[in-house]
């Protein structure tokens, strides 16, 4: 089997309006302030963390993945990714961005999304279809509602 390699951007950049990180802020304060209004410290205090790592992912630029498909499994940025370990995949093809799709066994986040940039799905697809079964994925609903809100 021949390597198949690319690089890409861990996520697509969004051009967010200054006034976003304050609307974040406000939001969570607002949130805080009910909950210790109601007693609940806990629940505010989630609130206050939750609005302050919101902010520090927004403003933080995006990794660049280095993404290789060979004989030992599928690498990202030097993470391994070993064949056994892959039930399925699908190639996303819906969007603009076409996306490669692993469905992974054992691992924290069991679906991993790798955006295809400079390669085509038909090349990922013959590189793959060898080691693990093609079947239809999805993202969760939940990625779509939150990168149409900017997230």
């Amino acid at each position: 089997m021949s390597t198949v390699s690319w690089t890409t951007l861990e996520f697509e950049p969004k051009e967010r309006h200054q006034d976003w990180n304050w609307y974040a802020g406000l939001i969570a304060a607002i949130v805080a302030t009910i909950a210790f209004f109601y007693g609940d410290v806990f629940f505010g205090i989630f609130a206050v963390i939750a609005g302050i790592v919101v902010i520090i992912y927004a403003i933080r630029p995006p990794k660049h993945l280095a993404i290789v498909i060979n004989d030992s499994g599928v690498s990202v940025n030097e993470e391994v990714i070993p064949y056994p370990a892959i039930q399925q995949f699908w190639l996303d093809e819906t969007d603009k961005n076409d996306k490669l799709l692993l469905l992974v066994k054992g691992s924290f986040v069991p679906m991993i999304s790798l955006p295809l940039e400079g390669i085509s799905a038909e090349t990922v697809r013959a590189a793959m279809k060898d080691h693990a079964p093609e079947v239809e994925m999805h993202e969760s609903r939940s990625l779509k509602i939150f990168e149409h809100l900017g997230f």
